[in-house]
Parts: structure tokens; sequence; C-alpha cells
């Protein structure tokens, strides 16, 4: 189960963590990096993998407003993710890594979450052929 959430997020265009003390001090990622003076990164290979799914899948334009949905659960949640610190402070314990990765993960899940009805409301426009592809993909990850 772990690892199919971690290809679904991989899917999803996260990025990976190492962990940071300010996570668990801070609320938000936004509040994150403003605690450690840094810009939010831009999330990468999101487009990619959207214009892949889309291809994969053979969006027909009725399928269109459902897959502009989960496109834009895509990006927000990579947004989210990018947000949090990729690199730990010097001096960061055990401790705190592991509060690190913990919020780092409500983050991922809480994307997840917010992605699943409109990958519902997609999924049940999907012909049975696309429906295969959509399986397989989710289970493979970015890049197939």
């Amino acid at each position: 189960m772990l690892l199919r959430l971690a290809r679904v997020a991989g899917l999803l265009g996260c990025a990976t963590i190492a962990a940071g003390s300010q996570i668990a001090a801070a609320e938000t990622p936004a509040e994150i990096l403003l605690a450690q003076g840094q810009p939010a990164p831009q999330p990468q290979n999101v487009e990619a993998n959207i214009s892949t799914l889309h291809q994969r899948l053979q969006i027909t334009p009725p399928q269109e407003a459902q897959f502009n949905a989960v496109a834009n659960a895509m990006r927000e949640n990579a947004r989210a993710e990018a947000s949090v610190p990729q690199q730990p402070p010097a001096g960061a314990t055990a401790v705190d890594d592991l509060r690190a990765y913990i919020r780092y993960s409500e983050v991922e899940l809480a994307g997840l979450k917010k992605m699943l009805p409109a990958l519902e409301a997609l999924y049940a426009t999907l012909s049975p052929t696309q429906k295969r592809v959509a399986d397989a993909a989710f289970r493979e990850g970015p890049g197939g």
C-alpha cells in the first residue's frame, strides 16, 4: 500500500524530502520557507506528467473538463509539496528529521485526498481501455 501511494505521489509531481526542523514548528509549507528565508521552488515535471497522462489516456473533448480538474489538483499538490524544504538544516537531529518527514507526509496525504474526487469523476468517464491505461499509469508513477 505504501509503495502504491509513493508511486501515485510520484505521478503527482511530488518532490522528495530529507526533512528539516522548521517543518515541525511551522503551520504551512509557506511558513516553513519564510522561516528559512527561501522562496518557494517551482514544481518540477508536473506539466510533463500532466501532458504524458493526457496523451496516454487519449483524453477526448468530452473528458477535458474532468481531466483539467485532475491536472489542477496535480499542480496544486506539486506546489504544496515543492514548498517543503528539500534539505535539513545543519545540526538537525533525528527527532527533527522524523517530525519533518511526518509533516511532509501530511502535506502529501492531504494532496492525495484532494485529488481523489477529481480522479473519481474522470475515471467514471473513461472507456474500459482508458481505465486500464489509467490503472497502469497510477501504478507506475511518472515516466511509465
